[in-house]
């Protein structure tokens, strides 16, 4: 992220601190967001839990991340995204020393929801700091920065999981995140103390904009008045729903259990599986290039490339049959095909395609709704593909990855044409 400050206006300045900032941040609380998935094949390797009840915990913050996002979809628009992410910060906190000192399946699992609960708000609060923060010449830069954040967390995690693991037990990486975490508190406190009257300003101008842009289109649907669920219909969003589920539930579900399977079925240990995931995540990030090639270079419409994700993640996933009878760099070779394709998927539903509502002031809305219904997909993988995995095998589980990657892409299609539409109609389709 190269960025040359000594020619930007104090406005561009404060718009680059506070984005470089909100990068960070991000990134810390999707490396905590991974804290547990990171410590479950330890877990399960000391006969602590079995595999369906460590799945439970980890479910558990994606059910309650995902309900806290449908109740709070209104929230996440009203409350300033400086607040949102604040109590983000906070409440995972008190959350990750609480999963450091529990004892008990009962105790881990009402902290682990309450780290779901705390970090509901944190993806919308970012999109809308891009969205209405920052000045505009920098927001479509930014869109495609972001992106890094989540899948740098995700490798962050990985990792300090592998370094940890490898010299101490599970219980020391959390204090390692709680420690990080009292850090990301100071730096976001402090940037946004500094920048606080010059970010107001900025939030104010990008008002303005909108509403002008409103008035010279006459469009009188662009207008925050029109009833959300009909937004959704006629958008298409409704439909993108499902495919935005199981994205998670096969990204989420892969990267969960990854290091379980990998130690089930090849002779290597629980930090070594988590060092090999590390790779994959890292590959991950060629998912924003992927994404960013496909829409709006080869295709206009969203929803299609947001299938094209799914149809080319599928031979990979039916090549993952042979897992136990091809060398373990072949599994790790697919699995990060699979993965970077869902993280390219994510770029386009959870990234591009919530930013065409900015002008509805329901971007944060828009982002919260397909966050919920995806966290549900990272509660079914968990519970479900554990379950799978316990009592069917790795195969049936893999059945199932294959089966969901088709639903999606037939779901996808059904969406295309009606996201079109709503595109044309508005006249913000790329």
């Amino acid at each position: 992220m190269l960025i040359h400050m000594k020619n930007l206006s104090k406005e561009e300045k404060t718009s680059w601190i506070l984005f470089i900032t909100a990068w960070v941040i991000y990134a810390v609380v999707s490396m905590t967001k991974s804290a547990y998935a990171a410590t479950m094949a330890s877990i399960i390797e000391e006969g602590l839990f079995d595999k369906t009840a460590a799945g439970t915990v980890n479910a558990s913050f994606y059910l309650f991340y995902g309900s806290a996002q449908l109740l709070g979809v209104k929230v996440v628009d009203k409350v300033s995204p400086v607040k949102l992410v604040s109590m983000t910060l906070a409440g995972t906190l008190v959350a990750i020393i609480g999963m450091a000192v529990s004892k008990s399946f009962l105790m881990m699992l009402i902290f682990w929801s309450f780290c779901g609960l705390v970090q509901f708000a944190i993806w919308p609060a970012i999109l809308r700091i891009i969205a209405e923060y920052l000045v505009p010449s920098q927001k479509s830069k930014a869109m495609v920065y972001i992106a890094f954040s989540y899948c740098t967390g995700m490798l962050a995690n990985y990792l300090v999981a592998s370094v940890v693991l490898g010299v101490a037990r599970w219980r020391t990486l959390f204090w390692v995140f709680a420690v990080i975490l009292v850090l990301s508190i100071a730096l976001w406190q402090a940037v946004t103390v500094r920048t606080k009257s010059t970010y107001t300003e900025l939030v104010k101008l990008n008002k303005q904009a909108r509403e002008k842009e409103n008035e010279l289109k006459q469009n009188k649907e662009s207008q925050a008045s029109m009833d959300f669920f009909r937004l959704t219909a006629i958008s298409g969003i409704l439909i993108l729903l499902v495919p935005s589920l199981i994205r998670t539930a096969m990204d989420v579900g892969l990267k969960s259990w990854v290091p379980t399977m990998i130690t089930e079925n090849y002779d290597v240990s629980a930090s070594f599986a988590s060092m090999l995931t590390s790779i994959l995540v890292f590959v991950n990030l060629g998912g924003v290039y992927i994404a960013n090639w496909m829409y709006p270079k080869r295709t206009k419409n969203a929803a299609w490339a947001f299938g094209i994700c799914f149809l080319t993640a599928l031979p990979f996933t039916v090549m993952l049959l042979l897992t136990g009878r091809i060398p373990v760099g072949t599994v790790v070779f697919l699995l990060t095909a699979i993965t970077t394709m869902m993280y390219a998927g994510h770029q386009l539903i959870n990234v591009i395609i919530p930013t065409y509502f900015t002008r509805y002031n329901r971007t944060g809305s828009i982002a919260a709704l397909l966050n919920a219904l995806a966290s549900f997909g990272a509660v079914a993988a968990n519970i479900g593909f554990g379950y799978l995995a316990e009592n069917f095998g790795w195969n049936a589980t893999i059945t199932a990855w294959i089966i969901l990657a088709v639903v999606s892409f037939g779901a996808c299609a059904i969406a295309s044409p009606v996201w079109k539409k709503f595109t044309n109609r508005t006249g913000e389709e790329k």
